[in-house]
């Protein structure tokens, strides 16, 4: 009755997941540390049209840059326990 392809869209940039208000999470694949991101700012630091799938990050726990990206609901009613990271750029 209904087709599905239409009604279902891919987040395929942080341009996309900033009209949802999503959050941007990498977790490490070695040693399973999570950091969350809003889009919002990585659409602000790395451009609208990129694939959050793209971004490089490093684990801070590890040092290795094997991280899986996700994207998720931002939760309104976030718990003291959930942190949100900002990107910045670092002067060496």
């Amino acid at each position: 009755m209904f087709a599905s392809s239409h009604m279902t869209r891919t987040l395929d940039t942080l341009g996309k997941a900033l009209r949802h208000n999503m959050l941007v999470v990498a977790t490490c694949r070695d040693c399973e540390r999570q950091a969350r991101f809003l889009a919002r700012d990585l659409a602000t630091f790395y451009g609208q049209g990129r694939d959050p799938h793209s971004l490089k990050f490093r684990c801070t726990a590890c040092d290795r840059h094997n991280c899986k990206i996700t994207l998720m609901d931002n939760p309104y009613d976030r718990t003291p326990e959930t942190v949100v990271w900002r990107p910045v750029k670092v002067k060496l």
